[in-house]
């Protein structure tokens, strides 16, 4: 049987990474982004100008496929 603590631990050391939109650089190495649920935060970092970006830990890490998705309601 495993402890519980390094369970739990295990499952939140995962990076959770993200795909948000592009809104603005900005010139001092930040961004700001817009999310699926069309709210607005800033990120570090400015190597995708614009189009779709894959945020991991509030830091932008590369550029990301504009894919079409949707939501289906089971």
């Amino acid at each position: 049987m495993s402890n519980p603590l390094s369970r739990l631990t295990s499952v939140l050391a995962n990076k959770q990474r993200t795909v948000v939109e592009v809104v603005q650089v900005h010139a001092n190495d930040t961004t700001t982004v817009r999310h699926t649920d069309s709210s607005e935060t800033t990120a570090i970092g400015s190597s995708v100008a614009s189009g779709k970006a894959y945020l991991e830990d509030g830091r932008i890490i590369g550029p990301a496929p504009d894919l079409q998705y949707f939501e289906i309601e089971v």
